[in-house]
């Protein structure tokens, strides 16, 4: 008899959990005041190059994040953080993610939010429910946040490096994965099955 687990189950998080970006909400949510006036003067050029495709998403979130935190209490953004978890983000779930969330965490699956979004507010929302984290992490154990990631930008091949070292996938039976952009890719050819948008996804060698 087997003696490894039912599954692991991979979500990504920002449009596919929820049905809006939560990262740019929560830096509209926690950022007010001369730093918020300063910060769209100073991103403005980035912001430009990235929406003519000259910086990718992985680039811009640091940038963004760094303009939106450094210097600030952590104390501070981690307060941020839990109220839009509960204020925010409760309104934004897609039903079938929840659904099917539901199903995994009645199956005793192990379940795993693999996010670029930030553990500002994705580690109170986890930990409400039960679920495993690896994101891109802004909080530390300082007393104020530099506005440099801890490691890294948690998207496409770097969410396939953070779940390879969290867990062992010999002692699971079977890996699901959910997604909804080209940055999840590398993680849905991890899974036996494979979301993209909701929907069943192959990759180009059809093994999912």
């Amino acid at each position: 008899m087997s003696d490894k687990k039912t599954s692991l189950a991979l979500f990504d998080f920002d449009g596919t959990i929820t049905d809006e970006d939560m990262f740019s909400a929560f830096l509209h949510y926690a950022v007010s005041g001369p730093r918020k006036w300063l910060g769209n003067v100073v991103i403005m050029p980035f912001y430009a190059l990235y929406k003519a495709g000259v910086i990718p998403a992985k680039r811009m979130r640091p940038i963004a994040s760094f303009i939106a935190f450094a210097g600030r209490r952590t104390q501070e953004v981690e307060a941020l953080g839990s109220q839009f978890a509960k204020e925010v983000i409760t309104k934004h779930i897609r039903p079938e993610a929840q659904a099917k969330l539901e199903w995994h965490q009645a199956r005793g699956d192990t379940i795993v939010v693999v996010s670029a979004s930030l553990n500002a507010y994705l580690s109170p929302c986890c930990e409400t429910q039960g679920y495993q984290l690896l994101c891109s992490e802004i909080i530390g154990d300082s007393k104020r946040i530099n506005g440099l990631y801890l490691s890294g930008d948690c998207s496409l091949e770097r969410k396939v490096e953070r779940v390879q070292r969290a867990f062992d996938f010999s002692q699971y039976k079977t890996i699901y994965a959910y997604g909804d952009t080209h940055e999840d890719i590398p993680m849905l050819k991890l899974a036996d099955h494979a979301m993209m948008n909701w929907q069943p996804w192959q990759s180009e060698n059809g093994l999912n």
